[in-house]
């Protein structure tokens, strides 16, 4: 079992996720900054209102769970926190070790002042965004939904939702 810190796979806004967490240490996550304990991995399980405020929201967070042939352990990963994973012999310890990992990313960031992630699941979507494709493309999906007499955005989602 282990805590593993990754660098994302592309470029990051520094907005994405905070330099207190992105600058630390697989080891400086098993110990609370400046305290200099060690985390049992039951943080979040005292009568602390704080503590319980974050246990909630860890639970709204997305949590993966997937093998690694090259580790050969099951990784937990959060996509709110992308550099981090923990590594284990089953899927559920994986998932408790990813969690445990982020609630002490959340006490440390919350007792630094610094800004929390929100979960996706609870951030506001507009539902609009803008995609860029090549002019060939647009041109050929645009007579698309002409043809099919529905507008342009209409056939975009229904494609996009399958």
């Amino acid at each position: 079992m282990r805590a593993t810190f990754r660098q994302p796979k592309a470029k990051r806004k520094p907005s994405d996720i905070s330099d207190t967490v992105a600058q630390r240490s697989v080891h400086q996550y098993s110990e609370r900054s400046g305290k200099g304990k060690v985390l049992s991995g039951k943080a979040g399980r005292s009568r602390d209102s704080k503590t319980q405020e974050n246990r909630l929201n860890v639970d709204h967070y997305a949590f993966r769970i997937f093998w690694s042939a090259e580790d050969r352990q099951h990784v937990g990963a959060c996509a709110e926190f992308p550099s981090l994973s923990h590594l284990d012999a089953s899927p559920a310890k994986a998932l408790k070790g990813i969690r445990d990992l982020i609630e002490s990313v959340i006490l440390e960031l919350n007792e630094s002042g610094a800004e929390v992630p929100s979960p996706i699941s609870e951030r506001p979507y507009s539902g609009a965004f803008k995609v860029r494709v090549p002019p060939l493309l647009h041109r050929r999906l645009v007579m698309e939904a002409a043809e099919q007499g529905v507008s342009l955005n209409r056939l975009v989602s229904a494609k996009l939702a399958v």
